[in-house]
């Protein structure tokens, strides 16, 4: 009796799937969910050094953290860079605020 030969097409869907699902094992074993971390609150953003994004106490013309939009005036900080920031100081993280 001959035997019957798959075609093409059938072993390259098979291949697809077996290389997919062996993409979604290292996945399913490392992602936080797996490992029972809390998922629904997102982690907070990692600041930056001043020194990194040239933060100076002088304002850079008009520009200074005071209107930045990501300057927190209650506390004198930064959502961005780390530790205490002048009102009138100035990084290149600056953004106007809306």
């Amino acid at each position: 009796m001959r035997e019957q030969i798959p075609s093409r097409r059938l072993v390259l869907h098979g291949a697809l799937a077996a290389g997919c699902s062996l993409m979604t094992v290292p996945i399913a074993l490392f992602s936080s969910a797996a490992s029972g971390a809390d998922t629904a609150t997102p982690k907070a953003a990692k600041k930056v050094s001043p020194a990194s994004v040239q933060y100076q106490n002088e304002p850079k013309g008009e520009l200074k953290c005071g209107g930045c939009a990501n300057f927190i005036a209650k506390s004198n900080t930064c959502k961005r860079v780390d530790g205490k920031i002048s009102p009138d100081g100035w990084c290149s993280l600056w953004t106007k605020k809306a």
